[in-house]
């Protein structure tokens, strides 16, 4: 599975290239400190990616001559937006101005590791994995390149320092590709010794027992904790998606619906939205899954659960005018032009309804 940097750790590292600027030049510190930059912060906080970069490119043409610190900075951005070309272009610029820089190294071993050329971001990556700000990033860029390469015992190696919340998921995945699947779950439970009910390692652990032990087995066993009322919700949303692989969808949505706390509930409503859609129940669906894009428009299992949903019921109308709704809400979102433009030509193609009388409308 790809490794995903949330906006947290995006928020971290560009606190931290101020850090990055050159020594030679400490005056460039406060010139750098302005106004854009932290407009630049927000925006890539907010996920506005595109006018991240945008702003950057603003600063880049506004200021005298090529800026590390903003070809970077756009470089981030655009790795974030998936421009992967454009963002190795602007950091092998900047690299050219700063070749040390490690916030570049990064941004271009990211752009690399895009662009599927993942023994090119290795050698990037592996530069900079002992950096005190970016060093992090780098080893999970590390791993991900090892794991894409299919380099499994390099990867259980370098794995040997890692700090534990690095070495037990990637050792997990790396045992189970070598097909040692009892030492997987070993690793699972020493994982969970440290720390007791860490739903990712419970949901690999749950995988690799019904690789074991059978689907039903595992399920029977799910089903018991799940009425522990001390456990924590992920024992049920484990049980609940082992009964909709067992055939069983309404006794999963039945669990679904049990389930509480904020978090929880907007990630466990997608589940229950896309088995609704699946399972004949379009109706209940296509509200929720509009709802659920409201609040996350760049969610693409959304939008292609919902898009299948409003054709299978001839709801395509629907769609179009809840694009056009979203649009207004999330003007950034470039992409929901593109989708009420495939929505009109599907709908164009349809033949034309009976009027009354039988007449054509």
């Amino acid at each position: 599975m790809p490794v995903r940097f949330r906006d947290g750790a995006a928020i971290e590292a560009l606190a931290g290239v101020l850090a990055g600027i050159s020594a030679k030049n400490p005056s460039s510190l406060e010139g750098e400190m302005t106004n854009a930059y932290k407009e630049f912060s927000a925006l890539v906080g907010s996920g506005k990616y595109r006018q991240a970069a945008e702003l950057a490119g603003q600063e880049l043409a506004n200021g005298e001559g090529a800026s590390a610190f903003w070809l970077t900075r756009r470089a981030s951005a655009l790795n974030r937006a998936s421009d992967y070309e454009q963002a190795l272009v602007d950091s092998r610029s900047a690299l050219a101005i700063e070749p040390s820089n490690p916030y570049a190294i990064l941004c271009a071993a990211d752009a690399l590791r895009g662009l599927r050329r993942p023994r090119e971001a290795l050698s990037h990556y592996r530069e900079i994995a002992t950096h005190a700000k970016v060093g992090g990033r780098a080893r999970a860029g590390i791993f991900e390149s090892l794991a894409v390469l299919g380099r499994w015992q390099e990867l259980l190696d370098s794995l040997a320092a890692a700090p534990a919340e690095e070495r037990h998921p990637w050792r997990v995945k790396a045992l189970q590709a070598q097909g040692k699947t009892e030492e997987a779950m070993s690793e699972c439970r020493q994982w969970l010794a440290e720390r007791p009910d860490h739903p990712p390692a419970l949901w690999e652990l749950s995988e690799l027992e019904v690789a074991s032990d059978g689907l039903e087995t595992v399920r029977a066993r799910y089903e018991r904790l799940a009425r522990i009322p001390t456990l924590p919700p992920v024992y049920r949303e484990i049980y609940a998606s082992l009964c909709r692989r067992a055939g069983l969808p309404e006794l999963a949505l039945e669990e679904y619906q049990k389930i509480g706390g904020t978090v929880e509930r907007t990630r466990v409503q997608k589940k229950q939205a896309f088995l609704m859609a699946k399972t004949g129940r379009e109706g209940e669906a296509i509200p929720l899954l509009e709802e659920l894009l409201t609040l996350d428009p760049k969610d693409i299992y959304l939008h292609s659960s919902y898009g299948a949903a409003c054709a299978r019921v001839n709801q395509i109308e629907r769609a179009i005018e809840f694009y056009n709704r979203l649009m207004g809400i999330h003007p950034e979102e470039n992409g929901l032009y593109g989708r009420i433009k495939r929505l009109k030509k599907k709908l164009a193609a349809l033949p034309e309804q009976p009027g009354p009388g039988g007449a054509k409308s």
